[in-house]
């Protein structure tokens, strides 16, 4: 018969402690605790958002006149968001919301009739504009030097929006990192599917134009030479043979009227 004590210490090595199950449980109550928190900080955008876009249109002026306070406050909170502290959906999130908020007030602080984000050589895009805790950046910094090279998501293209009539609509919904996976799927596939003014297939001359996005991005997609076999992988219809030519990208402003 073996020592008693001994049987009860191997047995105790391979017992989890009541220690690790209150870490474990106090580590999941405070990303919820995050969650929760980071999802609070959006939901005044959220509101915005429901109340001025309509079929990913905006009604710039009337968010202007009535609602700018409420966009700059929820700028000057965002700006004080620690992001690094944060989860990685959460993270990208919270950089979706900010190119988008950043954008719609520039677009209200500029607005005219007429206005368009190419105006003055695209200056909207490379102004330092975009507050973060780490510092002033563009938006062109926040595209390309945060937030594709970090998350290497193709995805963030259809959620990115620079406020013109080709880029992806802007849905009237804020980002969460809770729902970010499930909202980029449906909305990746709804702009490469399901919207002909920006792709769209010619059968009859086995042809696929795609979106600008696609080209100025090509090496998100795995490169030039595979802008097709990405586009055949996420695409219902059989495109392997297809040809492939991109649509002029209108820089209109993305307004409803």
């Amino acid at each position: 018969m073996g020592c008693p004590i001994s049987h009860a210490r191997t047995h105790m090595k391979h017992r989890p402690s009541r220690l690790f199950f209150v870490v474990v449980l106090t580590v999941g109550f405070l990303t919820s605790l995050t969650h929760a928190q980071t999802d609070a900080t959006h939901a005044a955008f959220d509101k915005l958002l429901k109340q001025y876009v309509r079929n990913g249109l905006v009604t710039y002026v009337p968010l202007r006149d009535e609602a700018l306070p409420q966009l700059n406050s929820y700028l000057d909170q965002i700006a004080k968001l620690d992001i690094a502290a944060l989860s990685k959906n959460d993270q990208l999130a919270a950089y979706i919301n900010i190119y988008n908020a950043t954008m719609l007030k520039a677009v209200c602080d500029r607005y005219m009739p007429g206005y368009s984000p190419s105006n003055d050589n695209f200056k909207v895009f490379s102004e330092k504009l975009v507050r973060l805790k780490t510092g002033t950046i563009s938006l062109n910094d926040l595209e390309n030097t945060v937030i594709r090279p970090t998350f290497k998501d193709p995805r963030i293209h259809v959620a990115l929006v620079c406020g013109a009539v080709s880029c992806p609509p802007l849905i009237d919904t804020a980002y969460t990192g809770k729902t970010l996976d499930m909202v980029l799927d449906a909305k990746f596939k709804d702009w490469l599917v399901n919207d002909p003014t920006r792709n769209k297939i010619n059968q009859d001359r086995r042809t696929i134009y795609l979106s600008k996005i696609f080209d100025w991005y090509a090496d998100d997609f795995g490169g030039k030479d595979n802008i097709l076999k990405f586009v055949d992988q996420h695409h219902p219809a059989k495109l392997k043979s297809y040809a492939v030519k991109y649509l002029d990208y209108d820089w209109s402003l993305n307004i409803r009227k």
